[in-house]
C-alpha cells in the first residue's frame, strides 16, 4: 500500500478518541527512573494538561473515552467529575498501572476491581470499559473483566514486536466489523493500525502520532477508515506538555520515545481533528450503544 494525501472518503465513518489518563512519570519509558515508590514525591501536572485537552475537544465537538488510572481519580475526583459533566466517558485504566502479564490473578483482580469501584464511587455511573497498561492484555484480565461486569475491553495491539503489548491468540472471534467478541461476551475494540507489505505498522496514536509528519498519518487514518467502520486513537495528557520534568538514567530510546514532538502534538491533535470533521467523534460506549 502507497500513502497518499487525504481524500474524500465515500461515507462518514467513526473515529474513537480514547485518553490514557495518566501523568508523566507514570510511563513506562520512564519506569527505571520513577518506580511505584517515588510517585508521591513527583510533580503532578496532569489536571492542568487535562483542561487543556478538554477545551480542545469542546472547540471541535469531539467526545472521547478517558482510561483513567485509579491512583490519579483518588488524587483528582473533581477532574473525573469535570470530565464527565462535560460529556466525556470515564473508564478504567487499572489501579496502579502495572502490566497485567506480570501480576497474579489475584493482584491483578484486585487492580481492577480497586479502579472501577474508585471510579463509579466518584462518577455515581456505571464503569463499563477498560483498557490494560501498555496493552498488556491476558486471557486472565479478559476473564476477571467478565467477572467484575466491564462489558467491553480496549486492550488489543496487533503490533507484535513491542515485548509489552499482549497476544489475542484464541481469545475472541469476530464479531462485527473490527470488534471482537470473548467466549465471556466481553467486547474488544482493537487498537487500529495499518497493514502494509504484510507488515503491521502502528498507526493507533501516542508516540507513532508525535513520529510520523501530519499528512503521512492522515493518509493511513484514511486508508483505515476506507475499510473499517472506526478508528481508534489514543493519547495521553503528558504528551501536550513540552515543559514536563526530563528524567535521567532511561536510556536513549525511552528518551527519545517519550520526549519527542512534545512542543507539536497539541497542534497536531488540532489540525486532526479539523482534518477528520465530517467523521464522528464518539465514546466507546456510544459506538457499541451500551
Amino acid at each position: 500500500m502507497t500513502l497518499r494525501p487525504n481524500r474524500p472518503y465515500d461515507s462518514p465513518k467513526t473515529i474513537l478518541i480514547t485518553v490514557d489518563l495518566e501523568d508523566w512519570f507514570q510511563v513506562e519509558n520512564l519506569r527505571p527512573r520513577y518506580p511505584h515508590e517515588t510517585w508521591g514525591s513527583c510533580e503532578l501536572r496532569v489536571e492542568k494538561n487535562t483542561h487543556v485537552l478538554l477545551d480542545l475537544f469542546n472547540r471541535h465537538n469531539v467526545r472521547t473515552t478517558f482510561f483513567v488510572l485509579g491512583w490519579l481519580a483518588e488524587k483528582f475526583p473533581n477532574l473525573i467529575r469535570d470530565i464527565q459533566r462535560q460529556g466525556h466517558e470515564i473508564a478504567s485504566h487499572g489501579y496502579n498501572h502495572q502490566l497485567c502479564s506480570d501480576l497474579p490473578l489475584s493482584i491483578l483482580r484486585e487492580d481492577i476491581h480497586r479502579s472501577k469501584i474508585l471510579l463509579e464511587d466518584i462518577t455515581g455511573k456505571p464503569v463499563r470499559g477498560y483498557r490494560a497498561p501498555n496493552f498488556s492484555l491476558t486471557e486472565e484480565l479478559i476473564d476477571a473483566l467478565g467477572e467484575l461486569g466491564f462489558a467491553y475491553d480496549s486492550s488489543y495491539n496487533s503490533f507484535g514486536l513491542n515485548r509489552r503489548h499482549g497476544r489475542a491468540d484464541g481469545l475472541f472471534h469476530l464479531s462485527m466489523d473490527t470488534c471482537l467478541t470473548a467466549k465471556n461476551s466481553i467486547v474488544e475494540l482493537p487498537m487500529s493500525n495499518l497493514t502494509i507489505a504484510g507488515r503491521t505498522i502502528p498507526w493507533s496514536g501516542g508516540g507513532y502520532f508525535r513520529f510520523w509528519p501530519s499528512t503521512i498519518f492522515h493518509s493511513g487514518i484514511s486508508h483505515i477508515l476506507k475499510n473499517n467502520s472506526y478508528y481508534m486513537f489514543y493519547c495521553h495528557p503528558w504528551e501536550i506538555d513540552p515543559s514536563q520534568p526530563r528524567a535521567n538514567g532511561i536510556g536513549a530510546l525511552s528518551r527519545f520515545r517519550h520526549y519527542l514532538n512534545l512542543d507539536k502534538t497539541l497542534d497536531r491533535l488540532d489540525h486532526f481533528f479539523t482534518s477528520f470533521k465530517e467523521n464522528s467523534f464518539l465514546s466507546c460506549s456510544d459506538y457499541l450503544k451500551l
